[in-house]
C-alpha cells in the first residue's frame, strides 16, 4: 500500500516529468555549449592529450553536487547529480552519514547510509540512489573518468554499506587501485574513481560543514518564535543521523577502493618538487576553502605589499628556511598531488568564488556550486574554461606549471603575488553587433543593450572588464568598439561577453552571455556566436535566439 501510495503521489505531482525536464534542460545546455564551440573555437585536429598523470590536469568539478538549491534548506536529489554529469562535470561530491531506517519487511530498524548536508534543513536521500544516478549518467557526455569525492562521516558499518554499494551498483565501472598503476585519464576512460580520507595514513576530512554551521548561526536575527521553530526543524533533521566516528580507521573494505587519498596539509614550507613513481596504489590530495587556499598560496595580503615583498625575498634567498614556505610551494606541490578548493562557508545561497586564483596556482579540482543561479559569472568562466579540448572535462595545465624547475616556479609565484609577470600577448576584442532579442522588456518594445567584456581564469593582473556603450530600444544593437587586454598567462584566460538591458528603475535585466577559452578562439575573422541564457536553454526571454558578432585578434608582446 505504501508503495502504491508513493507512485500515485508521484503521478499527481508530476515528479517524473519534473525530473525528466531537468535532464532535458541539461541536454539543451550541453547542445548550446557545443553550438558555441563550433561557432567560435578552432576545431581540434587531434584528440586531446589524456596520457599525462592525473595531477597534470585541471578537472571540471562541483561542490555539494547532490543539492538542487541553497546550502541550508534545499533538496538532496540524484537528479542534481545526473544534471551536473550530463553537463560534463567530472568530479562530484557526496556527504555520507549513517542512518537508521525502519523496514516493514524486516520489522525493525536497519543500518543505512544517506546523503545530506549535515547540520542543516536539507533533505536526505539514499546513498544507493546517488550512486545509481552516477552509474547511469557518468559517461553520457564524455568517456573521461569521474571522481567521486566522499565526505565520509560513517562508522565501520556504514563504510561497509558504502563499499558494497559502490561495487554492486557501479560494477566494472568502479576503478579498484592496483600497485604500480600510473593513472592517466586515457587509461581510466569509462571508470569511476573514489576520493576519500584514509585514516590509517592521515586523520583528516573536509570541513565544509563547520564553516557553514558557524555562518548559519550568524545568518540573521530571528524572532523568538522563529528561532524555536528553526530549532525544532534542525532537531528533526538531525534525529536519525549518527555522530561521526571518533578518529576511527577507515575499514579495509572501503580503503581498498580509494585511489585519491585525502590528507591534511596545513603548511607548504617543507614542499619539494617530486615525481610520480607509480609505486603507490593511490595519489595524495588535500582540500582547502577559497580563503585558506589564498593564505597557503601567499595571495592573501593583510598588511601591505611592502611586507609581502620582503617575505618573498626572504624565501627566495633562504630556500631551506623553516619560517616561510617558498613562493612556488603551492605550484610545486600540485606537480605530484591533487589540490581541491571549495567555496567558503558564507556562500549559503550557492553563489561562487572566482576560480582564477586556484587555477593560476596549479590547483586541479576547483569545486563550484553548479546549482542554477542567475548571473553567476564564475560559473560562466568555468564552463568557458572547460570548452577546451572538446569539452572532455580534463584540461592540461600549462607546460611551465608541469615541467619548470623550483627556481622558475618561485619566480612565477612571486610575479603572481606582486602582479608583475611579463606580458606575453594582448587580446583585442572587436565587438561589432548583436541581434535576436524580442518583446517582453517592460514598457519598451526592445531592450537597451550594453555589453560587459571581461577576462578571468588566470593571474589577477590579467583580469579586467570593459563596458560598451548602450544601444537604446533596439533588438539588433550595433557597437563597433574594440577592447584590449594584456595577458601574462594567455593559456588560462577566458573571455566572457555579458549582455544586459539598461533599466535604471527596476534594475538591469540579464540578456545572455558567452564565455570562451582564449587559447582556442578563432582569430582574425568575424564570428557569429549564439548566446546562452540563465535558464540553461538556447532561448531568450521573448522566445528567440540571440547572437553576437565579434572578432578576436592577438598582438604579440615586443
Amino acid at each position: 500500500m505504501a508503495s502504491l501510495f508513493k507512485k500515485s503521489v508521484a503521478a499527481v505531482m508530476g515528479l517524473k516529468e519534473k525530473q525528466e525536464k531537468k535532464r532535458l534542460q541539461a541536454n539543451a545546455y550541453e547542445e548550446a555549449l557545443k553550438a558555441v564551440a563550433e561557432a567560435a573555437l578552432n576545431p581540434g585536429d587531434e584528440a586531446p592529450n589524456l596520457s599525462l598523470p592525473l595531477t597534470s590536469y585541471y578537472i571540471n568539478s562541483s561542490h555539494n553536487t547532490y543539492l538542487n538549491g541553497d546550502q541550508l534548506t534545499s533538496h538532496s536529489s540524484p537528479d542534481s547529480v545526473a544534471r551536473v554529469l550530463r553537463l560534463g562535470c567530472r568530479v562530484v561530491e557526496l556527504d555520507c552519514y549513517d542512518y537508521k531506517q525502519y523496514s516493514m519487511k524486516q520489522r525493525g530498524y536497519h543500518a543505512s547510509v544517506i546523503v545530506t548536508h549535515g547540520g542543516t534543513l536539507c533533505t536526505k536521500c539514499k546513498f544507493k540512489r546517488m550512486i545509481a544516478a552516477i552509474a547511469e549518467n557518468a559517461f553520457f557526455t564524455t568517456e573521461c573518468p569521474v571522481i567521486v569525492t566522499l565526505e565520509n562521516h560513517c562508522k565501520a558499518e556504514g563504510q561497509k554499506i558504502i563499499a558494497d554499494t559502490l561495487r554492486g551498483v557501479l560494477g566494472d565501472k568502479l576503478y579498484i587501485p592496483k600497485e604500480g598503476d600510473l593513472i592517466t585519464p586515457e587509461s581510466l576512460k569509462g571508470k569511476v574513481i573514489i576520493r576519500d580520507k584514509r585514516k590509517d595514513d592521515d586523520k583528516d576530512k573536509d570541513k565544509d560543514d563547520e564553516d557553514e554551521a558557524k555562518v548559519a548561526k550568524k545568518h540573521k536575527r530571528r524572532s523568538k518564535d522563529e528561532e524555536e521553530a528553526l530549532a525544532e526543524h534542525l532537531e528533526a533533521a538531525k534525529a536519525n543521523i549518527e555522530e561521526e566516528a571518533p578518529e576511527e580507521e577507515v575499514a579495509t573494505f572501503l580503503r581498498d577502493l580509494i585511489y585519491v587519498r585525502n590528507t591534511k596539509t596545513k603548511s607548504l614550507k617543507d614542499v619539494t618538487i617530486t615525481q610520480l613513481t607509480g609505486k603507490e596504489p593511490f595519489v595524495t590530495s588535500s582540500s582547502w576553502n577559497e580563503r585558506k587556499h589564498k593564505k597557503l598560496a601567499g595571495l592573501k595580503v593583510k598588511k601591505g605589499l611592502k611586507k609581502e615583498l620582503s617575505a618573498i625575498e626572504h624565501s627566495l634567498h633562504s630556500p631551506g628556511s623553516s619560517e616561510e614556505a617558498r613562493p612556488g610551494a603551492m605550484e610545486a606541490w600540485t606537480r605530484s598531488a591533487l589540490a581541491r578548493v571549495y567555496p567558503a562557508g558564507h556562500r549559503i545561497k550557492s553563489d561562487n568564488y572566482d576560480p582564477s586564483d586556484a587555477w593560476a596556482t596549479g590547483c586541479q579540482i576547483v569545486a563550484l556550486n553548479m546549482q542554477v543561479t542567475p548571473e553567476d559569472n564564475p560559473l560562466y568562466t568555468n564552463w568557458g574554461f572547460f570548452l577546451r579540448k572538446g569539452g572532455c572535462g580534463y584540461v592540461p595545465k600549462p607546460q611551465f606549471l608541469r615541467e619548470s624547475s623550483f627556481e622558475e616556479l618561485d619566480q612565477y609565484a612571486s610575479g603572481l603575488r606582486t602582479q608583475s609577470l611579463p606580458i606575453k600577448q594582448t587580446l583585442k576584442v572587436n565587438l561589432k553587433s548583436a541581434r535576436g532579442w524580442t518583446k517582453g522588456w517592460g514598457m519598451e518594445e526592445a531592450p537597451d543593450v550594453y555589453c560587459v567584456v571581461s577576462i578571468a581564469g588566470g593571474p589577477k593582473q590579467d583580469r579586467g572588464h570593459r563596458k560598451s556603450k548602450t544601444a537604446n530600444n533596439t533588438k539588433s544593437p550595433t557597437f563597433n568598439e574594440t577592447f584590449s587586454f594584456p595577458l601574462a598567462v594567455p593559456e588560462l584566460a577566458v573571455v566572457t561577453l555579458e549582455f544586459w538591458d539598461d533599466d535604471t528603475v527596476s534594475g538591469d535585466d540579464y540578456l545572455g552571455h558567452v564565455s570562451l577559452p582564449v587559447q582556442e578562439v578563432k582569430l582574425a575573422r568575424d564570428l557569429t556566436i549564439p548566446l546562452l541564457s540563465e535558464s540553461l536553454t538556447l532561448w531568450t526571454k521573448g522566445g528567440g535566439q540571440a547572437f553576437v558578432k565579434v572578432r578576436f585578434d592577438f598582438e604579440e608582446a615586443s
